[in-house]
């Protein structure tokens, strides 16, 4: 049985935030310069009151820069990559987890707030890689971006993997490779979930949407490129400051290896590049590109190419692939990038 949420959040993790004593050890010739002066002065009483007046100085700095600092807006991304095994590995997922994070630098992500997990971890095919993509490795990473994350900040968050729809028991939870039923006890199959698949078990739209819910971030964009997500657009109904886009409705197979389409000659999948660059174009024509217009911009960026089934003038939001909203959001306020 694959470990509970809770075991995988309460395990200790290290969190930078040495800043203010970075700033004093950064400064300490201010220290070479108060000795200096305590020397000059004989005057006991006179150096207390120098001494104190220097440290109240800076304690005022040091609060003044946090305060800046908190009220500045981060913009921090996690992309999870890769397939459940080195058979289903396919290359075109870190092409997708490759051109998503060229595309973020150039909307001006700071590459140290860029997180990416791919199955297997760094190797010398995947340089960019900074951990293995799974479960376990994906709910801690959430579990530190509860603590860093403020409400000023945004977060983005990109799968390009597998997906699948599980039975749902009522005392075994979700059925999958990792936690069957004993042969000799019966099934109580009471519902079936929509999962992201990852080798060391499924992670629900459910338990996604609580790891998501703990986040205190002005905004979340969750980009899915993966069979049966539809139904993880839910979470949108449950969090005010989320929106989801989704390559396909709640039962619906996202664009694979092994389809061949001649009019499309990218290594990146259909969904993946046009969405990014509706981002990147979006950028170009207004101050702020929204997920409305990348997701705009995708409908009619390729419209005929099978896999992702589409028309340039259905409706928008009626069809695969889909985006919804939280209530808290409107369609053209999210925003990828900000100036």
């Amino acid at each position: 049985m694959f470990p509970s949420l809770n075991t995988i959040i309460n395990r200790p993790t290290t969190i930078s935030g040495s800043w203010p004593l970075l700033l004093f050890i950064e400064n300490r010739s201010i220290y070479f310069i108060i000795l200096k002066m305590m020397n000059r002065y004989n005057n006991n009483k006179s150096s207390i009151f120098l001494l104190g007046f220097v440290l109240v100085s800076l304690g005022l700095l040091v609060f003044y820069i946090s305060k800046n600092k908190h009220n500045e807006s981060i913009k921090y991304a996690l992309l999870i990559g890769g397939g459940l095994c080195e058979i289903d590995n396919y290359n075109t997922f870190y092409n997708n987890i490759e051109y998503a994070a060229n595309s973020l630098t150039q909307l001006g992500y700071d590459d140290n707030n860029v997180k990416i997990l791919f199955y297997g971890g760094r190797s010398p095919e995947y340089p960019l890689i900074e951990g293995d993509a799974t479960r376990c490795n994906v709910i801690v990473e959430l579990g530190n971006y509860e603590r860093i994350i403020d409400q000023n900040d945004t977060l983005l968050i990109f799968r390009a993997g597998h997906g699948s729809i599980e039975l749902v028991d009522e005392n075994y939870g979700i059925l999958s490779n990792v936690n069957k039923v004993p042969m000799n006890e019966n099934t109580n199959i009471i519902g079936t979930v929509a999962v992201m698949s990852f080798p060391d078990g499924p992670l629900s739209y459910i338990d996604f949407q609580e790891l998501l819910g703990r986040l205190k971030a002005l905004q979340i964009i969750v980009i899915l490129s993966q069979c049966y997500s539809g139904q993880f657009a839910e979470i949108t109904t449950k969090l005010a400051n989320t929106v989801v886009v989704s390559e396909t409705e709640e039962v619906g197979i996202a664009f694979t290896t092994n389809r061949t389409v001649n009019i499309w000659n990218h290594e990146v999948w259909p969904f993946v590049k046009c969405i990014f660059d509706g981002f990147l174009l979006g950028g170009c024509c207004e101050s702020k590109p929204s997920v409305l217009t990348a997701f705009e911009y995708m409908l009619s960026c390729n419209p005929n190419v099978e896999g992702i089934s589409i028309k340039a003038d259905r409706p928008l939001l009626k069809e695969t692939p889909q985006i919804k909203y939280g209530k808290r959001l409107t369609k053209g306020a999210v925003y990828i990038s900000r100036p």
